[in-house]
């Protein structure tokens, strides 16, 4: 979702530093997700949603208050029902603190930034695994510094290092961690 805000406010031409205009945007922002999909004001943009350029904006826009009030209750509001997997870096410790389980993902850097690298190349977008993974380091430091809900670890989390793991086997050990959960709170 707030890469999606991201992308809306970048294509407003919206300067990140002005609150007013900023909170104006996401008063009439119509953002809509299904959990995989994501629309801004009926147009579909999960898509578009990955590039550099949003990515940045997406780091930047994270730090302010105006679009955490904007987003957070969205986010919440999407959980809500219960039975929703939610992935982000304040998910587990600002967004839903009290869900039933938490995955605190992580990977050495060099293994994200080669995902990430692959990831861009196949979408056609040319970039040096070095400048990549200078970006994800930049990324990582900011988030956690940030004053407003910053990245940490949810200490009733687990924590998965996915170095070494493909998808096929992440997914596997988190429904492991599931399944083991739901037959301990069954004793």
């Amino acid at each position: 979702m707030y890469r999606a805000v991201a992308l809306s406010v970048g294509r407003a031409g919206l300067p990140p530093a002005d609150s007013a205009a900023l909170r104006a945007h996401l008063a009439r922002l119509r953002l809509e997700s299904d959990g995989v999909r994501v629309w801004i004001d009926g147009e579909e943009v999960t898509s578009r949603i990955r590039t550099p350029e949003v990515s940045e904006l997406t780091s930047r826009l994270t730090t302010l208050r105006p679009v955490r009030d904007a987003v957070t209750p969205l986010q919440r509001q999407l959980a809500a029902p219960g039975g929703v997997v939610l992935e982000g870096r304040d998910t587990g410790t600002v967004v839903c603190p009290d869900a039933d389980i938490k995955f605190y993902v992580e990977a050495a850097l060099d293994a994200r930034a080669r995902r990430r690298h692959a990831e861009l190349g196949e979408r056609g977008t040319a970039t040096s695994l070095d400048a990549v993974r200078k970006e994800i380091e930049r990324r990582d430091e900011q988030d956690m510094g940030r004053a407003l809900a910053p990245l940490c670890k949810p200490v009733d989390a687990i924590v998965l290092d996915t170095t070494d793991l493909d998808v096929d086997q992440v997914v596997e050990r988190m429904l492991e961690a599931v399944e083991r959960r739901r037959c301990s709170t069954r004793s």
